[in-house]
């Protein structure tokens, strides 16, 4: 009969020590929640005046930005603590548009992100994309993948190709700078990097290519590339066809087709290239021998000659062999420069070698459909040796209303 009396005794004490530590709080316990409970208030209301108190140093500083010296700015930037550094760059974004931000924030900003893509990539990183609106996003992610871009390359191009893959307007110097890279190694590299690029937005400049870079190769693979897209990534190196031509001009002329001629990669940058071989003459003397070569050939050379300078024209004419070959180059020259330049005439009628040649050029010009528009004084038509009359008469002058 002892054990029954002891377990209910054990029993009894269990439930209080449960009522006691478990069911219900001790005394103590229960104290220490009430003044828990009084204080929290309070300490959020210090946090919001801390907040506010911080916040008003930004906007301050923000205003006194012009006025500042570069040390006081910089100071002031480079000294802020890690949960300071976000609020202090969307407090200047609030300026507006930051494509219109002065160069001291931008300064200010980009010191910013400096020091905090050093400490904290991933942090910066994670804050920029929440950045709204788009614009802020944009400007901020993007400085922060130039900054990424000096360190690890690689992670700042896949970065950049996730974040355009949804947002065709981001830009960054990623891109440029991962195709730069691959051209000193390999073609192989360097088109594996273009096929990447989506084809907007960004800039170009020249690039180092290797001793050994395959240009055939990199055109083909434009060639390739331009049958998924309708345009190379404006990243594609603005002296490619200059370098490739300085190499071997008759393989960069064979790929120089209208299609891929554009801006820098150009039959002018390609004369250029020749030029750069150091012989002189070299780029007049292969133009001349181009011209001779086929009737495709000599298309895509008078085309090209269009965005030629006064000075590769006439170096052309110096050495055509005859002044037959002179008039018809020039006359064919100016006919297709009448298409883009109906106001231009110096340059080919100049170097004509008869008014004849000169009148039936027009006949030509008008017979395409296009009108001359210059006015013309009265000491050109004498060094032309055309009459007001004579030239009006194929380009009617407009009528007065």
């Amino acid at each position: 009969m002892k054990k029954p009396f002891l377990l209910l005794i054990f029993s009894g004490s269990a439930a209080v020590g449960w009522l006691m530590h478990g069911g219900v709080p001790a005394r103590g316990e229960e104290h220490a929640g009430k003044i828990a409970e009084a204080r929290s208030p309070q300490q959020k209301l210090d946090k919001v005046k801390r907040l506010s108190a911080r916040e008003k140093e930004f906007q301050d500083f923000t205003k006194r930005i012009p006025i500042l010296s570069d040390a006081e700015r910089h100071s002031f930037g480079d000294n802020l603590g890690a949960e300071d550094r976000g609020k202090l760059i969307e407090t200047i974004l609030k300026e507006g548009n930051p494509n219109r931000l002065s160069n001291e924030s931008r300064s200010i900003i980009e010191s910013i992100l400096t020091i905090w893509v050093t400490k904290d990539f991933d942090g910066a990183w994670a804050w920029s994309q929440r950045l709204f609106p788009d614009a802020y996003r944009r400007y901020i992610a993007g400085n922060i993948l130039d900054e990424l871009a000096k360190k690890d390359l690689t992670r700042a191009l896949d970065l950049h190709l996730e974040m355009s893959a949804t947002d065709s307007k981001f830009r960054s110097d990623a891109p440029l700078l991962a195709l730069e890279e691959t051209a000193g190694k390999s073609a192989s590299e360097f088109l594996d990097i273009l096929g990447k690029i989506p084809p907007s937005g960004g800039g170009s400049r020249g690039f180092d290519f290797a001793k050994d870079f395959d240009f055939q190769k990199a055109a083909e693979g434009v060639n390739a590339l331009l049958k998924k897209q309708k345009d190379i990534p404006d990243q594609f190196p603005s002296n490619f066809i200059k370098v490739w031509a300085e190499r071997d001009p008759d393989a960069a002329f064979a790929w120089l087709s209208p299609e891929n001629e554009t801006g820098c990669n150009s039959f002018r940058y390609l004369l250029e290239g020749i030029e750069k071989q150091g012989i002189p003459g070299a780029a007049s003397a292969w133009v001349a021998g181009k011209l001779e070569e086929s009737e495709n050939s000599r298309k895509l050379i008078v085309k090209g000659m269009c965005s030629a300078t006064p000075a590769n024209i006439a170096g052309v004419v110096k050495a055509l062999p005859d002044s037959k070959s002179v008039d018809r180059f020039l006359s064919e020259l100016f006919i297709e420069q009448s298409h883009y330049y109906p106001h231009d005439f110096a340059t080919t009628l100049d170097r004509m070698s008869s008014p004849q040649v000169r009148l039936e050029t027009f006949e030509k010009v008008k017979k395409n459909g296009v009108g001359l528009t210059r006015k013309i004084s009265e000491a050109e038509y004498q060094k032309w040796g055309v009459t007001k009359q004579q030239f009006e008469t194929i380009f009617p002058p407009p009528e007065k209303n």
